[in-house]
């Protein structure tokens, strides 16, 4: 049986090229969602010291994630930072480099942010419920330090610039001879 060879590397909050000096908890989700489990094994919240976790797993296509830390009170982990997700697949014999990446909570909550005025211009939420979620969540963004490096927000701006040029680009199509306006 030829396993596959997984390195898991967390890295250092708001810092893309520098590996996390603490532990963090690794989980590893198979293709349904669920945490692998495997030969008896559970492949959740295994500890990553110094942000490194070598681990063998069946070949196969996992999504991966990490938290910092966790509690557990009454049934229920309590988390205090995840990592975002990375999709590897994994073959017999292969070693994988997995790289997580620690956002800080000031990109989430930024994100979070985008995300209901989406949902707004989207009609899928009311304003009025957009309204009060978005002065919440500004009211948190502002109350969280911001990211140190460009990098974590730094091209929210230029995806803008591109979404309202291909509105633009969208509305003179519409506009030429020979097309009709779309109904809304």
């Amino acid at each position: 049986m030829s396993t596959a060879k997984l390195n898991i590397w967390v890295s250092e909050l708001d810092q893309p090229c520098r590996i996390s000096n603490r532990t963090w908890y690794v989980t590893i989700y198979g293709c349904d969602g669920k945490p692998l489990e495997w030969c008896g094994r559970r492949y959740v919240v295994m500890p990553a010291g110094c942000g490194h976790l070598e681990v063998a797993v069946p070949p196969g296509c996992y999504t991966i994630n990490a938290v910092w830390g966790f509690r557990f009170l009454g049934g229920i982990y309590y988390v205090n930072h995840f990592t975002d997700h990375a999709i590897i697949q994994a073959s017999c014999g292969q070693e994988v480099c997995v790289n997580l990446y620690a956002p800080t909570a000031h990109r989430c909550g930024i994100i979070l942010l985008r995300a209901v005025q989406d949902l707004q211009k989207q009609n899928a939420i009311k304003p009025d419920l957009a309204k009060r979620a978005q002065e919440v969540i500004n009211e948190l963004v502002r109350a969280i330090p911001a990211p140190v490096n460009e990098f974590e927000l730094g091209h929210l701006d230029e995806i803008d610039r591109l979404v309202e040029e291909q509105e633009r680009e969208s509305e003179r199509e519409q506009e030429r001879p020979g097309k009709q306006a779309s109904s809304k």
